[in-house]
């Protein structure tokens, strides 16, 4: 194939923003293909997590977005009456990621920054907005698309050939049909008119997130980032999409919860199908899914756009390794069996919620309400862990492996802040051993070399000292001394390092012959591991430059 990019990526939105990012952060040439011809302006998702946050960082955007988040406290669920039925404590506590466990944000804002960081990387990145894939071919040693034009009838038809393709194009996925991929349904379906308000008066905002649990209408009254509320609430049987997709409908139903137009701007409002659904296959040859492309999640565990980042995070470090030819691409096959299982559990857990929420007899919700309300059911109630099952990326037998690691405030030389920020993204070796790698055989040093495993020690006599001493609070949690961690953040494995780093080399994954010493291949590989956001003196902060970059384009916080 002549005038190949790296990675087409079909979908432009927030997912289909941060693959790009990610891929143009490890050195890869990307095209991006949207239909729309600009970024959507309105909300529609408004809640995202710890992880999410790391990811974000990751990419260099999050702190940027701390003026377009909010925390709250809890996650309150109450009856028809007004009593609480759960309560999911600890939203606005410090998680194991180094960010709040849950925040509230402004989607418009988000995509713009996405955008900006994109647009950051010059002509590595190309964006082509107004133009709808209409083909998707396999050609074996890449794939090709065809693209038209949205705008300007005659248009000739766009040619775009890659090595790799990444569909982030949503439920109606083209990228997914090409496959010969389908949805698989879990079972779940409801309709639902969601509203998105700004108040008048700021003052009168808050952040309070409550689900109401009321047969009459169940609603949801949730934070929509500073300044905004969002209200959902459930159709009944006999009310259509069309009949309810208005704004009198939508006043209407906002009146008892203390709205109007006198104190309020409707922003928009739109009906929505919930549903729960996973792709049957996330990648075909050299076509791959992403996003809402591999799955959709009921809105009750606010985990669908979490989703699609972690699709981000889990994918683009593969690529990077195959790619750049020192890893084959079964590689890839760990990324669909490990998402598919991760985004199901969290699906069925909002389905689960959704069975809880959506109840319409009043004879099943006093039932439901007595059984909350009584002693043997916890007020309390707790998100599933976000935890990876067994792949040829996680080792065997490994009590730890799978499991999120830890990011706190470390300390290299002068230099204070996040673990990310000042190690950087990659496969990092973490230990309290000094001698960590001192008993590694040659071909586990240069496994290390050619994965771009770094080694970093904690303590007085290491390369990082541990700040506010969570790192030792874990270590002793784990009961061990050493992990190995992947560049998406999870544990590969904990234990001594010369069995960590063989069990890697074992997995049969990794190439022997690759241009890892290559002058291309060692560039591409230093910048996947340089920090992220570190101001050096004389310089302002990445965070900094986006944020002021942004509010220049009029998105105030």
């Amino acid at each position: 194939m002549s005038d190949v990019t790296d990675v087409a990526i079909v979908g432009y939105g927030p997912v289909g923003q941060a693959l790009a990012i990610a891929l143009a952060q490890l050195g890869y040439r990307v095209v991006v293909l949207e239909q729309w011809p600009s970024l959507y302006a309105l909300p529609r998702a408004v809640s995202y997590d710890h992880e999410v946050a790391r990811i974000l960082q990751s990419l260099g955007v999050a702190d940027a977005m701390i003026p377009h988040t909010t925390t709250s406290k809890t996650y309150e669920w109450r009856n028809g009456e007004g009593q609480a039925l759960k309560v999911f404590r600890g939203l606005d506590e410090m998680a194991i990621s180094g960010w709040p466990d849950k925040l509230g944000f402004c989607q418009p804002a988000l995509e713009a920054i996405l955008d900006f960081r994109v647009r950051s990387f010059g002509d590595q990145v190309e964006v082509l907005q107004g133009w709808k894939v209409v083909s998707a071919r396999d050609e074996g040693d890449g794939v090709c698309l065809t693209a038209s034009a949205v705008i300007g009838n005659g248009a000739p038809l766009k040619t775009i050939r890659a090595r790799y393709v990444v569909g982030c194009d949503g439920a109606g996925s083209l990228i997914r049909q090409a496959m010969g991929s389908s949805y698989e349904d879990l079972g779940f379906s409801a309709d639902w008119l969601v509203v998105d308000v700004k108040p008048s008066d700021c003052g009168a905002w808050n952040s309070d997130q409550i689900q109401l649990c009321d047969p009459a209408r169940p609603t949801t009254l949730v934070s929509g980032g500073p300044g905004r509320r969002r209200a959902e609430f459930m159709l009944l049987p006999g009310e259509s999409k069309d009949g309810m997709n208005n704004s009198e409908t939508a006043w209407r139903l906002l009146a008892p919860h203390g709205w109007g137009p006198d104190n309020a701007i409707l922003e928009r409002q739109a009906v929505y199908t919930f549903r729960g659904c996973i792709a049957r296959k996330w990648r075909v040859g050299r076509m791959i899914l992403a996003g809402d492309a591999a799955h959709l999640t009921p809105p009750f565990a606010g985990q669908g756009l979490c989703a699609g980042l972690r699709d981000v995070a889990a994918l683009s470090w593969r690529l990077h390794h195959v790619l750049r030819g020192s890893a084959n691409q079964s590689l890839l096959e760990s990324y669909g069996s490990e998402r598919a299982e991760h985004a199901r559990r969290f699906i069925e857990f909002a389905i689960e919620l959704g069975g809880m929420i959506c109840v319409l007899d009043p004879n099943a919700a006093a039932e439901r309400d007595a059984y909350f309300l009584g002693p043997g059911a916890s007020e309390d109630a707790c998100f599933p862990q976000s935890r990876l099952t067994a792949s040829d990326m996680v080792r065997i037998g490994d009590p730890h492996a799978g499991d999120l690691s830890l990011q706190g405030l470390i300390c290299i030389g002068q230099q204070k802040g996040r673990f990310d920020d000042l190690v950087g993204n990659g496969f990092v070796l973490l230990s309290v051993d000094k001698d960590v790698t001192a008993h590694l055989d040659m071909a586990q040093q240069r496994l290390m070399k050619q994965l771009g495993i770094r080694s970093v020690v904690l303590g007085a006599d290491g390369d990082a000292i541990d700040v506010e001493g969570r790192y030792s609070k874990w270590f002793k949690t784990l009961g061990c001394r050493t992990v190995l961690i992947r560049p998406d953040f999870y544990i590969y494995g904990s234990g001594d390092a010369s069995t960590l780093v063989g069990c890697l080399q074992n997995s049969g994954l990794w190439l022997q012959d690759n241009p890892a010493d290559q002058p291309q291949a060692l560039a591409a590989a230093a910048l996947a591991c340089q920090p992220n956001g570190i101001e050096s003196p004389g310089s302002r902060s990445r965070a900094k430059i986006l944020s002021e970059s942004i509010f220049g384009i009029g998105i105030r916080p």
